[in-house]
């Protein structure tokens, strides 16, 4: 029991793709829904979460949505540091459907245009319920700094390809990256 969602969004906050690392020794980014996904995505949890209810046992306790007010999701992935179980990483593609060079996914940067594969599916563990998201797969559509290529559990590459389609963008076959544009906050100035 699970649902997907296939949106275009762009890469936000703090972004490593390329190998997990630091305290945690993971790769993580964030990423925004649009609202007619956010809309679906809340209206889906509460279908899945009457299905984790009917599986919880004593009383039961209800996590907080994967997202913010805004739909900003920060997705978290790779071996971890031996706590938990690990999460696959998902397939980066470009966008034509070919898979992107491992070595490029360290440039990757916050505002680099995607489109992803999302799943959203319940979980019950005893009392508590839930619904979680994960990423099965990135398409860049307009690449900031960079690329990259990984692959998903349970979607092949061939999957995730047939999923996304064709699009205008970026090709690994025919780069045109474009540096970044840095904003700060929302544009206003404070000293301190």
């Amino acid at each position: 029991m699970a649902n997907r969602y296939v949106f275009n969004t762009t890469l936000e906050g703090f972004i490593n793709v390329y190998e997990d690392s630091g305290k945690f020794n993971n790769r993580t980014f964030a990423y925004k829904f649009d609202a007619a996904t956010l809309e679906q995505a809340e209206k889906d949890r509460e279908e899945l979460l009457k299905w984790a209810k009917s599986k919880a046992t004593g009383r039961v306790a209800e996590a907080v949505t994967p997202w913010d007010d805004e739909g900003l999701c920060k997705y978290t992935y790779g071996a971890g540091d031996g706590s938990r179980k690990g999460k696959p990483e998902p397939i980066f593609v470009d966008s034509d459907g070919e898979v992107i060079d491992r070595n490029v996914l360290k440039d990757v940067r916050r505002g680099t245009k995607v489109r992803l594969i999302v799943q959203q599916k319940p979980y019950s563990m005893g009392p508590n319920v839930g619904t979680s998201l994960r990423v099965l797969g990135v398409q860049i559509i307009e690449l900031a700094t960079g690329n990259g290529a990984v692959d998903s559990g349970d979607l092949s590459v061939d999957d995730v390809a047939a999923l996304f389609g064709k699009t205008d963008g970026y090709k690994a076959s025919e780069p045109a990256v474009r540096k970044a544009e840095d904003t700060v906050g929302d544009g206003d100035s404070y000293d301190f």
